[in-house]
């Protein structure tokens, strides 16, 4: 069975951009890349002293389950020399699971879809940029519709950067 991803990725150490490249192309190793968004600059959210992330959503699809999925991304991130810090603290790189399909899952460590995703606009911005008319199902609500509804009034903007 394959399944069907929206990924989000973040880099606020330098070399921010080099982050975002080695994880897609380790993502690559491990299922289909189908579309990704440009990078985008974004205000870090949560602890806002700290510097500004690259944020990016990929559109991915892997016969890897979401619990496996989950596995891989942690090595991933391992490999491309993700540290442990503090929560919403500095990050090498950070791969979440945004939405599988139509999949729900409520678990201690993984939540689909991503508990946060309608409050920052660093993911419903590049979704938007994607797919304009993604839906999520349990709301019945394009993308659009959620970002207008979005309080997140943090600074993003779009990077002319090729990865």
């Amino acid at each position: 069975m394959n399944y069907s991803y929206i990924l989000g990725l973040g880099s606020n150490i330098e070399p921010r951009h080099d982050y975002l490249v080695k994880a897609l192309s380790e993502l690559g190793k491990i299922g289909t890349i189908i579309k990704k968004s440009s990078i985008y600059e974004t205000e870090a959210w949560g602890n806002k002293n700290q510097s500004d992330f690259y944020n990016a959503i990929i559109k991915f699809d892997t016969s890897l389950s979401p619990r496996a999925l989950l596995k891989s991304i942690k090595k991933i991130e391992k490999l491309i020399g993700r540290k442990q810090t503090s929560h919403w603290g500095p990050r090498e790189i950070d791969i979440d699971i945004i939405f599988c399909q139509d999949y729900i899952y409520d678990g201690s460590d993984l939540k689909i879809p991503h508990p946060q995703y309608a409050e920052r606009r660093f993911i419903l911005e590049p979704l938007l940029e994607i797919d304009e008319n993604f839906v999520y199902f349990e709301q019945d609500k394009t993308i659009y519709d959620i970002l207008f509804l979005c309080n997140d009034r943090s600074n993003i903007h779009k990077l002319d950067l090729i990865w």
